[in-house]
């Protein structure tokens, strides 16, 4: 929830000050300035001249002063009080969003917002796409005369080009595009300019001139880029409860790219000796354009977004909602109202990338089952936070980009035989390279566009005919495009092949192929292959292909399944939530796919593409680091085109990838977001997938066919289950389906595979008692005399109510460049990053006291000010602390040269204001005893180690729960102050690795009572449709009637149970259990029952004082020989079910395990299983499953029973009804009553 959870509750933070050169600012003098100083706006020009004022004025060096002052004026007060004003509009419209959304408003907001000028801005920025390749060509045609901005362009190139791959159509960031765009705008004014090494004025070059700000420009349009990256990355309650922040940021990138086209306009007049006069009037001209522009900013909101922020407002607004799970919960579970609007944007758009809930469970609906932890992260950290830690993804994202680019200019190469095409066509077939398809084209006159199905028909004809011609006449030479060693694959290019081949062709799946699919089409075949040969790989290549990487992934997944019980308990549950995440949408592709087995040697013929296509996207994801973070990474991995092409061969290369950090699992503790990173990777593609099939059932609609009908067709039926996969994973279905197993063999697998090659974090066994390197810097040494007395490394608590406050802080004093503030950047203790910055003061009594200020990574996290003063040795930095800089009422107490480990034998404060002398004692003899326990290392104090850390696991589970009382908190105080900094830290880092004391079912609720299920789970085995009946330990709940909306009949008590007490996999376990459950159970029926018989029998034997035939005997067997149990002990003798803990006989009603061997027959009676839940003994395991044993239900008596409870529940619905019917009669009265008064 916050650095130290529930201790550390929400509070309005106050102004946070980032500084290093100077002392802190008085509060309030910066509240509203964005993080990136505010700079006037310049639209595109409206005419010639505006790039031409080199040529019509001069007398620049005799005005360059005054336009330096009336450009600092421009920038200092316009600028900052239009960035003022669109923050206060864009507060008015979340604190009244619903009068936005009514008919009847009519202020001048409104007006401005649809006026003609506003409606310029927004056609601007609808047209950006379209006006952008135009730009970059003539950016491209100046950079050849002036090479210098090359960087620039290039940089704009790249980040333009990721834009349009990320696909999220947000006008906030068209917004900043729409700037950027007009500020490289300016650098087309350099075409004037021939000679770029001409003198201008002052003797400079125009290259000596611009090359810095073009080079500061490149790194602003970079910073820009990862901005907007980071920002189209945050979940839609962070945009609308950051709104704030966010605008911000992004309007100070606006004011940015505004300064700088002014600079570009500036140094290009004083260049060329313009007059700046005209030149400025041109800049106040553009005054009510930056207006609009940032009042368009304001108001490009969403409706989602408009509707989330209005629920927002109504739960109290941001600052309310951040600290209240429950509200979160349920913002985060909101579904907007206008759901139709919704659903035609996420067809135009794609689905928003979720990591919460993807598995479909019973409980997948219900805010309380959602988890916050990283929503609540993701709020409380700040934009620069974010933009600094997303950084190194994008500049991976970034060079490939600009790889891409690279390669896409050596790739404009026509492949042998491509015709070249001549500048003047005589028709539309003359626009197309491949020769053949040229021909057919122009044969068959066709326009721009034709049929699928008749392109493929035609295709086929042409090469049948040419291989007849030349049949018939072997003698003649003649003229065709089909070599000898291509004639296989003509063989394929058939009327059964007529739909793979079509959709080859026909990227958008609309049913016509057009000039530009065709060249697209054959100008992304091998090097080296016929056309023939590529269209036969797509008629069945492709399918090969996907059914090979198909049956890679399914091998790779069974031994992912098969490696749980090997995995170390620290790393299980990261498996676990991996698994949950990938393995029903995997099986969804994989399993619906479907091909045919062809020989051996017609995969040859393909393997050289197919061994080309894995090698490069081995590579794209070896440069993103294996981490696909956003569609447009995906993009620059898969490449353009439909994600069908790569999509098996992808998954199989992050799935083997994935496969090798859980072998490494097996060894080592992987650091908590190592899998966590690989599963989101994978659900990226998945969210690709979701796009094309919305994008395919958009359009199957369109044309007024049956979409369920369209895809059991479209690429051989893979997008089947993905469309619809209620029968696949439906419970009688996974009753009857066996998916594979096979029992995993670590010495079978590559043994010279390198662990570190796999994972992209460090082990977390790094983060504990880390060692400190505080070695001097060059400013340190040239530090003032009094900051020098402050630097090092310091230790200490601080307090407030109680002592300490929190666990001890550990950070290191730098001095920063201007020699007299002094700067360091630590971990809390929880891992929250932090940074201190302060400075000094002399006083009139010539002490030295020192300010300086906390400021956390984390936003919610309030910044801290501390003013303290040294003692005489320089090794102890007391003094006061507060949340405001003018009210520090809380002590606090740091030592450099004294150990940690002494520093928390010291006794608090209070303690010496009450009694110095006694304090002083304690402390002394305090510190020896703890040296002396340290120096034995004796049992006791190992086992005290471990009860300390056990109890602080405790405390930090009741704060995740939200459960700590005042008791709690003081325990809290006791243990952070006798423990060191490294302590505290490694009790963080382990509880996030250890695995819960308490089993929780995710996704699973009580039938009965709702409440989520921890510890034993209790499944029906005989009801369900979508999901098992499940039930919590509760003898209540288990007694229970249970209707449910999906099933015909309720569920009875009498039905039969199994009990599980490990986590089960919804789609992957379910069906084996209840398998297993079903014949365990009759098994143990049979035991019961056949060990009754012969009860009956002795009985009866004796009655008629016969001696019996066969000797009964009860078999005591030994606890640790479990296993060895048969079903018939040696000779006659048959085996009396016994329970397995006690030894005592068993009956019904007992438990029998279906986990143990078939032949140990493991019975537990319903005593022990009730006294000692799971346990260890012998094979059997605390884990195993467990099956109800009770005698058979009769039949008849289950019938009579069942009518019984439907006529009962019949009852209850027409008693409410009844109720009901009552209460309308009274409101119509009182209504009638109220109307007549």
């Amino acid at each position: 929830m916050t650095e130290y959870g529930q201790r550390y509750a929400y509070m309005p933070s106050p102004p946070v000050y980032y500084y290093s050169d100077a002392p802190p600012t008085e509060a309030g003098d910066d509240d509203d300035v964005p993080s990136i100083p505010p700079v006037m706006t310049f639209p595109e020009s409206e005419s010639d001249d505006d790039l031409d004022i080199s040529v019509r004025l001069n007398g620049a060096c005799k005005a360059v002063d005054g336009a330096r002052h009336g450009y600092q004026t421009y920038t200092s007060s316009r600028s900052l009080g239009i960035v003022n004003k669109s923050g206060d509009m864009l507060g008015a419209i979340n604190t009244d969003v619903t009068n936005l959304q009514g008919s009847s408003l009519t202020s001048p907001l409104k007006s401005a917002y649809e006026s003609e000028a506003m409606q310029t801005i927004r056609n601007g920025v609808n047209a950006l796409a379209d006006h952008l390749p135009g730009l970059i060509k003539a950016l491209d045609e100046v950079a050849k005369l002036h090479p210098f901005i090359g960087v620039a362009v290039g940089a704009f190139r790249i980040v333009v080009e990721l834009d349009l791959k990320r696909r999220d159509n947000d006008k906030k960031i068209a917004s900043l595009f729409l700037e950027m765009k007009d500020m490289m705008e300016a650098l087309l004014q350099l075409r004037s300019i021939k000679d770029q090494e001409a003198i201008g004025p002052g003797g400079m070059t125009i290259k000596a001139r611009m090359q810095g700000l073009v080079q500061q420009t490149a790194d602003d349009i970079t910073s820009c880029g990862n901005a907007c990256d980071t920002y189209s990355k945050k979940k839609l309650i962070v945009k609308v409860i950051k709104s704030s922040v966010w605008d911000s940021t992004l309007k100070g990138y606006i004011d940015l790219f505004a300064k700088r086209r002014k600079d570009f306009t500036f140094a290009l007049a004083i260049h060329t000796g313009a007059g700046v006069d005209d030149a400025n009037r041109k800049l106040n001209a553009l005054d009510s354009k930056m207006d609009l522009l940032l009042e368009f900013f304001a108001n490009a909101v969403s409706p989602e977004q408009r509707e989330l922020a209005a629920l927002v407002q109504k739960k109290g607004g941001p600052a309310a909602v951040v600290g209240k799970e429950e509200t979160l919960k349920e913002l985060l579970n909101f579904k907007p109202s206008s759901l139709a609007a919704s659903v035609k944007r996420r067809e135009r758009d794609g689905p928003e990338h979720l990591m919460q809930v993807q598995v479909k469970t019973k409980a997948s609906v219900r805010p309380e089952t959602i988890d916050t932890k990283d929503l609540v992260r993701e709020l409380a950290e700040s934009p620069e936070v974010a933009m600094k830690n997303n950084f190194e993804v994008f500049e991976r994202k970034f060079k490939m980009q600009q790889r891409e680019l690279a390669e896409e200019m050596s790739r404009m190469v026509h492949h042998e035989g491509d015709r070249v095409i001549e500048a003047v066509t005589s028709g539309p077939h003359d626009r197309i390279i491949d020769p053949d398809i040229h021909e057919i084209w122009r044969e068959m006159r066709w326009p721009g566009h034709v049929k699928a199905r008749h392109f493929v028909l035609a295709l086929r004809d042409y090469y049948r005919h040419q291989i007849d011609s030349e049949q018939r006449n072997p003698e003649h030479k003649l003229i065709t495009n089909v070599s000898r060693e291509d004639q296989w694959a003509l063989e394929w290019i058939n009327i059964s092949r007529l739909q793979a081949i079509a959709e080859a062709f026909d990227d958008d799946a609309s049913g016509f192929i057009t000039i530009a699919e065709v060249n697209q089409f054959t100008s992304t075949r091998p090097q080296g292959w016929s056309l023939p040969h590529w269209l036969a790989y797509w008629a069945i290549g492709w399918n090969m292909t996907a059914m090979y990487y198909r049956e890679k992934i399914i091998d790779i997944l069974t031994k992912m399944l098969a490696m749980r019980p090997l995995i170390l308990e620290a790393n299980r549950e990261f498996v676990r939530a991996y698994l949950e995440k990938i393995y029903e949408r995997v099986c969804n592709l994989v399993y619906s796919l479907v091909g045919e087995e062809q020989p051996e040697s017609l995969k040859a013929r393909f393997q050289s593409y197919v061994d080309a296509e894995e090698e490069r996207l081995r590579q794209g994801l070896e440069t993103v680091k294996y981490d696909i973070d956003g569609m447009d990474t995906l993009t620059l991995i898969i490449g353009p085109g439909r994600i069908e092409k790569s999509l098996f061969p992808l998954l199989y290369l992050l799935m083997k990838r994935d496969f090798e950090i859980f072998r490494a699992c097996q060894k080592v503790v992987a650091h908590k977001l190592e899998l966590w990173d690989s599963a989101d990777s994978i659900v990226w593609v998945f969210d690709a997938v979701t796009y094309r099939h919305n994008e395919l059932e958009a359009l199957f609609k369109q044309q007024k066919l049956n979409p369920e009908q369209q895809f059991k067709i479209h690429a051989d039926e893979l997008f089947d289950y993905w469309h619809d996969s209620k029968t696949f994973w439906s419970l009688p279905e996974l009753r009857v389906r066996e998916f594979p197993e096979i029992e995993y063999v670590e010495d079978q697998e590559d043994q010279q595979s390198d662990i570190r090659e796999f994972l992209n974090y460090p082990s977390p066994a790094d983060e504990i008692y880390q060692v400190s390197e505080d070695s001097l810097t060059d400013d340190d040494s040239q530090a003032d005399d009094a900051v020098k007395m402050i630097l090092g490394r310091w230790h200490g608590f601080f307090g407030a109510e109680r002592w300490p406050f929190a666990p001890m802080l550990s950070f290191c004093w730098h001095a920063s460049t201007d020699h007299i503030t002094y700067h360091a950047s630590a971990l809390t203790a929880a891992g929250t990053r932090y940074t201190i910055n302060g400075g000094y003061e002399v006083k009139e009594d010539g002490s030295i006291q020192y300010n300086f200020s906390r400021v956390h990574a984390l936003s919610s996290l309030r910044t801290t000010y501390f003013t303290g003063v040294l003692d005489e040795d320089g090794g102890r930095l007391s003094g006061s602390w507060g949340y405001e800089e003018d009210d520090k009422p809380y002590p606090f107490l740091f030592f450099k040269h004294l150990s940690p480990d002494y520093i928390i034998a010291r006794p608090p404060p209070a303690a010496f204001d009450e009694n110095r002398v006694r304090a002083l004692w304690r402390y002394a003899l305090t510190a020896v005893r703890n040296e002396v326990r340290r120096k034995m290392l004796s049992w006791s104090v190992i086992q005290e180690r471990r009860r300390i850390k056990e109890e602080y696991f405790e405390l930090l589970r009741r704060e995740e729960d939200d459960t700590l009382t005042s008791g709690d908190l003081d325990r809290f105080a006791v243990l952070d102050g006798t423990n060191t900094y490294d302590d505290i830290r490694s009790f963080y880092v382990l509880n996030d690795y250890r695995q819960a004391p308490v089993l929780w079912h995710y996704g699973v609720i009580c039938d009965a009572c709702g409440d989520r299920l921890c510890g034993a789970r209790w499944i029906c085995l005989k009801c369900g449709s979508k999901f098992t009946f499940d039930f919590c330990d509760k003898p209540a709940c288990r007694g229970e009637t249970v209707p449910r909306d999906d099933v015909t009949e309720p569920h009875l008590p009498t039905h039969d149970f199994v009990k599980v007490r490990r986590f089960l996999h919804q789609y992957l376990e379910i069906g084996k259990l209840l398998r297993t459950a079903d014949a365990g159970l009759e098994h143990a029926r049979f035991l019961l029952q056949k060990t009754a018989s012969i009860e009956e029998g002795k009985t009866a034997s004796q009655d008629a004082e016969t001696p019996p035939t066969n000797e009964v005997k009860a078999i005591r067997r030994p606890r640790e020989e479990v296993a060895v149990a048969d079903s018939h002990s040696e000779g006659d003798e048959d085996v009396l079910p016994t329970c397995v803990s006690c030894s005592a006989s068993v009956s019904y009603p007992c438990w029998f395990c279906i986990d143990c061997p078939a032949d140990s027959n493991v019975f537990i009676c319903a005593d022990c299983d009730e006294k000692k839940g799971g346990f260890d003994l012998g094979q059997h395991e605390r884990t195993h499953s467990l099956v109800y044993c009770t005698e058979k239900a009769d039949e008849e008596d289950e019938e009579e029973n069942t009518a019984e409870q439907r006529l009962s529940a019949v009852e209850n619905k027409l008693a409410m009804l009844t109720t009901q019917m009552e209460r309308i009669e009274k409101l119509l009265e009182s209504l009638t009553i109220s109307r007549s008064t």
